[in-house]
């Protein structure tokens, strides 16, 4: 080992205790497209993660945040990667305001966690990325990460009140407050929300909450052809219906989905989610079982109130349906225009099957991201072809004034493929707060947009 790595582990351990710094075996766990750190440490108190940031700032050394890992295959492969600073004892409720619907909570809590203490209120907080049971609070700011019910409730940038970060200097600041109405100043939160950990370490955020809805109910539908789905889309986008998601399925996801949704017809789906009182959850059914066959569903399903959060739960996760571990998938996300939405759901399920790649493709139908999951088997062709045919697809995205972002692939396609594609016009803005926030390049070094 390195007589500066020794004498980083030695600080570290002073700051932490001995037991909660680890190197050797115990980092392999905690690579990042191959690339692994020397030291792993865990701190227990947002204190104690100044005091790191601050010792690795020190030591040159470059630094991993790392909540419960389930973004961890987002962006480009780091530059650098020497101590990953683990927020998994930073799990605790801070404080929560049940009366006037906030909480503050830190950033290793899990936010499937989280969810089971705001029940006991009946409140909930209406973010819902995959894997909830993993995701940490932090984790899901850093990435910026959303599900289906961003179709109602926004992303987490409508529900984040205040933050605190620690700065690549160990620095720690407030961004926010506890309260609705501040809008005083620089709104700093949105700065560091997907910002994947590049301008410092988010440890704490507070969010204001709702009250959990009396009942809840979805309706799912199989149709034909994909147009007929579309269609289904724009006739709710153009009524006064507000569900609070609508997924739209391809092919293999009606087959993966289909046991839990009730489906046993194969096509492309529709699944939507409502919630509400009781009179307006069964009109809500009503009406769109009606408007499903109209558009002419070949078969219709009514989910009832307690089977609609674990349906979901599996609709947000499909991919966790398919076959094989994680290194061997492609992950992508894409974002268009609403309108554009079932045109590049097709154009990503047309790339599996030019390349014969198992997977499933699903979109956000009002919300305009599209998500495809790829599996590398025996028959998939070169990482040259797979990049080729990724950023024919990335191309049309951006004809569709849209983006496609990498969220998980082999270190060989990334070689080959960058993570984000081109970097727009913020670029610059972009780049000069890297230099100001982090000017050695000591926070996620080369993962974010541009290798910033």
């Amino acid at each position: 080992m390195q007589p500066e790595v020794d004498r980083l582990k030695r600080r570290l351990e002073e700051i932490v205790g001995k037991p909660h710094v680890s190197d050797g075996p115990a980092v392999a766990g905690f690579a990042v497209d191959g690339v692994s750190p020397a030291l792993l440490v865990h701190p227990a108190s947002q204190e104690e993660v100044s005091s790191v940031v601050t010792a690795c700032g020190e030591a040159g050394a470059a630094i991993i945040p790392w909540g419960g890992g389930t973004a961890m295959g987002l962006g480009n492969r780091p530059a650098r990667a020497d101590v990953a600073v683990v927020l998994d004892r930073l799990n605790r409720i801070v404080e929560f305001d049940a009366a006037n619907l906030n909480v503050s909570v830190e950033a290793g809590m899990r936010l499937a966690d989280l969810e089971v203490e705001l029940g006991k209120q009946r409140q909930f907080l209406p973010i819902d990325p995959p894997a909830e049971g993993k995701a940490t609070v932090g984790g899901i700011l850093a990435a910026n990460g959303s599900g289906p019910c961003r179709l109602l409730y926004g992303t987490a940038r409508d529900w984040v009140l205040g933050m605190r970060v620690v700065l690549p200097n160990g620095q720690r600041i407030r961004c926010g407050g506890k309260v609705i109405k501040n809008v005083s100043g620089y709104d700093m939160n949105k700065l560091f929300i997907g910002s994947l950990g590049t301008l410092g370490i988010i440890s704490e955020a507070t969010f204001k909450l709702l009250p959990l809805p009396a009942v809840r109910a979805s309706v799912a539908g199989v149709f034909a052809e994909l147009g007929q789905a579309a269609g289904a889309v724009a006739k709710v986008l153009d009524s006064v219906l507000l569900p609070e998601a609508m997924e739209l399925l391809g092919l293999d996801a009606v087959t993966l989905l289909g046991p839990t949704l009730g489906l046993d017809a194969t096509g492309y789906g529709l699944v939507v989610s409502f919630a509400g009182s009781r009179e307006t959850v069964e009109r809500q059914v009503r009406d769109f079982t009606g408007l499903f066959r109209d558009a002419k569903a070949r078969v219709t399903t009514a989910v009832s109130d307690e089977r609609t959060a674990p349906a979901w739960k599996t609709v947000r996760n499909v991919f966790d349906l398919l076959p094989g571990p994680p290194p061997e998938r492609i992950t992508c996300k894409i974002g268009v225009l609403i309108s554009r939405t079932a045109d590049l759901l097709a154009a990503a399920e047309s790339l599996g099957r030019r390349h014969r790649l198992r997977g499933a493709v699903t979109a956000h139908a009002g919300s305009g991201v599209v998500r495809a999951c790829y599996l590398l088997g025996p028959e998939a062709p070169p990482v040259e072809v797979l990049a080729s045919g990724l950023e024919e697809l990335r191309r049309e995205a951006e004809k569709a004034e849209g983006s496609l972002v990498l969220q998980g692939a082999p270190v060989a396609l990334k070689a080959h493929l960058d993570a984000w594609g081109k970097p727009g016009g913020a670029f610059d803005v972009m780049r000069r707060l890297k230099a100001d926030f982090d000017p050695r390049g000591l926070c996620n070094p080369g993962r974010f947009l541009g290798g910033i």
